[in-house]
């Protein structure tokens, strides 16, 4: 079995700070869409993104959900 050498500390800050701003991006669009900010426009198909939206919120909390249920928790 190989171990994997950690990562530099400022790859490790660049990539996390990365992923956060990739993160809140795509949760202020979804919550742009299911509040239908977009609303309105028939050409991009708005009440099928506001739907999708929807479903992508409760399958990313149904995700987290699961995981957070597999981890091993102190208090128990």
């Amino acid at each position: 079995m190989t171990t994997r050498s950690p990562l530099p500390a400022p790859v490790r800050v660049v990539g996390r700070l990365l992923a956060a701003i990739v993160w809140t991006v795509l949760g202020l669009l979804a919550y742009f869409v299911c509040q239908g900010m977009f609303g309105g426009y028939r050409q991009i198909h708005s009440q099928l993104l506001t739907t999708l939206g929807m479903i992508t919120i409760a399958l990313a909390g149904g995700l987290a959900w699961i995981i957070d249920e597999r981890r091993p928790h102190d208090d128990e």
